[in-house]
């Protein structure tokens, strides 16, 4: 999530994120292939998300694997410093 995010750096995520909603733009945190990885959302389509890294060129993500269900949003990330 360069250069948003650095390694090591302090989130807070908020696991009930269906109160707050999802919007293009959010950051989450997912879990892919046993990996919690932090990613922004680009799309939204019914139940799914396509995400993507702020890198682009060095991501993986949506890209790479797909869409995202719901189910594996761990939380939204509601501030980082």
């Amino acid at each position: 999530m360069l250069p948003t995010l650095k390694p090591g750096q302090d989130i807070l995520s908020f696991n009930w994120w269906k109160l707050l909603g999802l919007k293009i733009g959010d950051l989450v945190v997912v879990t892919k292939n046993g990996k919690k990885i932090v990613k922004r959302i680009k799309m939204l389509d019914n139940r799914q998300l396509f995400i993507l890294g702020d890198n682009e060129k060095m991501s993986t993500d949506s890209r790479t694997f797909g869409w995202i269900k719901e189910e594996d949003i761990l939380g939204k990330v509601i501030w980082y410093q």
